[in-house]
């Protein structure tokens, strides 16, 4: 196949153990241009995410139509609510890709929709990829730098070209990886410093052997491919030298377990410390000063098989890593009969054990800072096996974390989807009733999550270098790059916004209000004085009128009471 000019869009992924949605930016836009790079040097990309093609469809395809391919990445199937991005709909990959400029151009599809099927929304089985066809007119069923790189090697049409090869191992895509990483330089988030890389450490789950959880697709993958360390950390070398400072460690079911000798031979593989602290020490060697590093998903159950060496893990990774980091535990479900059902990970006890083991370790953290590293949790509803025991179960599990002063960074409620390649491809449904499941979810947003958000993060917690992910009314809505950040709600300022450190100043079940650190009282906006507790309009509109603020006695005069110390400590009367 020849080809001069390739579309490359990337309508957002999120996996199991891949996220591709802004600030993210997943593997695979790296890996196909790599491979497209690797087999045909000259070729020119042009790569877009759907957030910039929303701006004029039409203008986008105008470009495209002077394209030879046009490759759409997409996939949600494990959907969330996203800040900072919107992932492509069906509705938009259809309008988008059947303009009549774009007929005779080749339209491909890979990622998740292309593998698994358009997962859509919880508790409903996932769309056919079928279903945009057309306007696309080839579906990418196998690894898509490996079909692109066959397909521009052979001097075949698309039509013969198999559209379900897929690797045997890591290394046959380590070429592609190396070619591929310039291409994030055109992503929009690159030139203000706001994105942070998925990074692949191995593919596949280790529970395999038994057949995995039975609505996950990542054991239809087999036997785990790692790959090498220093593979790992050159890959963040080269994009450290292109200009990037933060990095996930993903793409992978269970972190703790890489590098395990046991690895593809036990369901619950002993972990290794010893590969975790090259591969982390590699990273930071070639990227010394880098502004986040974190981790993603580990297996509770690898914690409580192993506990002392799960510690020497979690050690390990404290020695490298940036604070605010979250280990993701997929618990699904604490209800007995779902857990037995569905062959999840971990029993309730054994996961109040895991979260215990990395309290112990990861809940330490520097002065006004967030802990080092935490458990998060995922709760799974629409399982077989659920009824309205479920509920109570799952509160019982999380109201236990609480009288055990234990701390998890957040939980995470979703509905299944039911995919291809998994055992509940034609079982899901509402297993509960709708209002039950909404009062559910409302308790544990209510008691438990403004509970936890509290331990976490005290009022007075500095929060590094956020970035606006939104803006809802007269508040922006930042996060810092990293894993499951807080998202912070902060009043409009004087000035316009750019990137700065904040400090909390009150507590929601899901974010964190917050005003700029230091906090310089003269530069300071009437809404902004608001937020601080005990403060209110009337005191915000009197301190506003003050004439000079030059010290915490000033202050204090002006609003008539004494302000926390964790207000007084952020002060900078420096203009």
């Amino acid at each position: 196949m020849q080809v001069e000019r390739i579309a490359l869009v990337d309508g957002y992924v999120d996996e199991p153990t891949c996220l591709g949605v802004p600030p993210y930016v997943s593997i695979y836009p790296r890996y196909i241009a790599g491979a497209i790079w690797t087999k045909a040097p000259r070729t020119e990309i042009l790569y877009h995410t759907i957030d910039q093609v929303r701006d004029s469809f039409q203008k986008a395809q105008h470009l495209w139509s002077k394209t030879d391919l046009i490759i759409l990445i997409a996939g949600m199937i494990v959907p969330g609510k996203y800040v900072g991005g919107t992932p492509i709909s069906v509705r938009e990959a259809r309008e988008l890709l059947s303009a009549s400029e774009l007929e005779d151009i080749p339209k491909m599809l890979v990622g998740p929709w292309a593998r698994f099927g358009c997962g859509l929304e919880g508790g409903k089985l996932a769309l056919s990829s079928e279903a945009l066809r057309p306007p696309i007119d080839y579906i990418v069923t196998g690894d898509p730098e490996l079909v692109i790189a066959e397909a521009l090697e052979s001097k075949e049409d698309l039509d013969s070209v198999n559209l379900s090869l897929t690797r045997e191992n890591a290394d046959q895509i380590e070429g592609f990886i190396k070619k591929g990483v310039s291409i994030v330089q055109q992503h929009p988030g690159f030139h203000i410093g706001h994105i942070i890389c998925e990074i692949e450490s191995y593919r596949g789950c280790p529970r395999f052997l038994t057949g995995g959880c039975t609505f996950c697709v990542e054991p239809s993958y087999g036997p785990p491919q790692e790959r090498t360390p220093t593979s790992i950390a050159k890959e963040i070398q080269t994009l450290y030298e292109l200009g990037l400072r933060a990095f996930r460690i993903g793409h992978q079911a269970d972190l703790f377990t890489f590098g395990s000798l046991e690895m593809g031979v036990v369901e619950f593989p002993t972990p290794n410390p010893d590969a975790i602290e090259n591969l982390f020490s590699k990273i930071r060697t070639g990227a010394p000063d880098l502004d986040v590093l974190h981790i993603d998903n580990v297996n509770p159950g690898t914690i409580s098989h192993h506990p002392q060496e799960s510690r020497e893990v979690a050690k390990s990774i404290m020695k490298y890593h940036t604070p605010g980091d979250v280990a993701a535990f997929g618990v699904e479900s604490t209800d007995p009969e779902v857990i037995r059902r569905n062959n999840l990970k971990a029993d309730s006890d054994e996961v109040i054990d895991a979260v215990r083991i990395l309290n112990a370790v990861g809940s330490n953290r520097e002065p006004w800072g967030l802990p080092h590293l935490l458990p998060g949790i995922n709760l799974l509803y629409g399982l077989p096996g659920e009824s309205k025991k479920t509920l109570d179960y799952n509160m019982k599990f999380l109201k236990q974390l609480l009288a055990e002063n234990l701390m998890v960074r957040r939980i995470n409620i979703r509905q299944v989807i039911g995919l291809p390649g998994t055992r509940l491809e034609h079982d899901v449904g509402t297993r509960i009733k709708k209002n039950q499941l909404f009062k559910h979810r409302e308790e544990i947003r209510d008691t438990i999550d403004i509970a936890m958000i509290k331990r976490v993060a005290p009022l007075g917690t500095v929060i590094q270098s956020v970035f606006i992910d939104g803006k809802a009314g007269n508040n922006y809505l930042l996060r810092q790059l990293g894993t499951y950040p807080l998202l912070c709600v902060m009043p409009r300022g004087m000035d316009d916004f750019v990137p700065q450190d904040v400090f909390i100043v009150d507590h929601g079940p899901r974010s964190v209000s917050v005003l700029p650190f230091p906090f310089k009282p003269s530069q300071t906006s009437l809404s902004q004085w608001r937020v601080i507790p005990g403060v209110g309009s009337k005191r915000a509109t009197r301190i506003k009128a003050a004439q000079s603020l030059n010290s915490i006695q000033d202050v204090s005069k002006s609003l008539d009471m004494d302000l926390p110390d964790w207000v007084t400590r952020a002060m900078d009367f420096m203009s």
